[in-house]
């Protein structure tokens, strides 16, 4: 156990200074390096939640490492795609779209920036992960459990884009829109002037954009049908530690936005992301059986 917690240590540590390394050496925006300024002179507290943020990642690639069917760079490959494309990607692509609620003091290309030192970190620590606490005698050959049929696997990557949609108005509604600064925050974007406004032009790309996320959500995450092939409650318990790293950044204060509206995309995210994690796992899986 002991071995295991310093194993694990030393890979959050890793993950950790090559985030920050990457971060220093990307060409941010002018408004992007004050805000980041302006964060540590106001919130010194807010890397300690950083970290935590970074231990969650790194904790959701060691629960799928333990619980993997094989080991070698097949899980390598497989895990940094699932990583990345859902914790990074979809999270910051969908950031540029309401990038008009930053008044201009943040870019597109600065949330590319930070997708990319993502990724440097995940490059670095995954490799290391795997050596570290992959099963050396696990087989490298991919699973059965992975022959996916066209037109099944079409339907279900359909149904999470609906589920998605569900989850996120449920929340949405619910939670976040009841409030007023929330609205503000957002009302000069596309969506939040087809949500609350008067625009109704940009509602059916956002409505498209939505279900779009719920499919891209599920698509990311096909790989680690094989890689935890043998028990369906470990699958799905791995896919929302994974759904649920971006809303774990949102617990760190953020100059970008003001606390309440941190805080509801916290909770908003959170239970978002947890509903359509459980469900979708369920889709996902279908009717097989657990081995274990």
């Amino acid at each position: 156990m002991i071995k295991t917690c310093l194993k694990f240590l030393l890979s959050f540590v890793v993950y950790t200074v090559v985030f920050f390394i990457g971060n220093s050496f990307m060409p941010f925006s002018q408004g992007f390096t004050e805000l980041n300024e302006l964060m540590l002179e106001e919130h010194p507290e807010a890397t300690l939640f950083h970290l935590l943020n970074f231990a969650w990642i790194c904790f959701a690639i060691y629960f799928i490492i333990k619980h993997a069917s094989y080991a070698g760079g097949k899980l390598v490959l497989r895990i940094l795609c699932i990583t990345f494309f859902t914790v990074f990607f979809i999270t910051f692509v969908g950031a540029m779209y309401s990038v008009n609620a930053f008044e201009g003091r943040i870019t597109r290309l600065d949330f590319l920036f930070v997708m990319l030192t993502g990724l440097l970190s995940l490059l670095v620590a995954i490799p290391l992960m795997v050596k570290f606490f992959g099963n050396k005698n696990a087989r490298t050959a991919i699973t059965k459990n992975m022959n996916l049929h066209m037109k099944t696997t079409a339907i279900k990557l359909g149904l999470c884009g609906l589920v998605y949609f569900a989850a996120y108005f449920i929340f949405a509604f619910s939670v976040q829109w009841q409030f007023e600064e929330f609205r503000n925050f957002y009302s000069d974007t596309q969506w939040g002037r087809a949500a609350w406004g008067s625009d109704r032009s940009g509602l059916f790309p956002w409505l498209s954009i939505t279900v779009l996320r719920g499919i891209l959500n599920g698509l990311f995450v096909l790989p680690l049908l094989s890689i935890i092939s043998k028990n369906k409650r470990k699958f799905i318990i791995g896919l929302c530690l994974i759904y649920l790293a971006p809303a774990i950044n949102h617990i760190a204060p953020n100059p970008m936005f003001p606390d309440t509206v941190r805080l509801l995309h916290l909770t908003a995210m959170a239970g978002t992301m947890l509903l359509f994690g459980v469900i979708v796992g369920n889709i996902l899986w279908g009717k097989r059986k657990n081995n274990d």
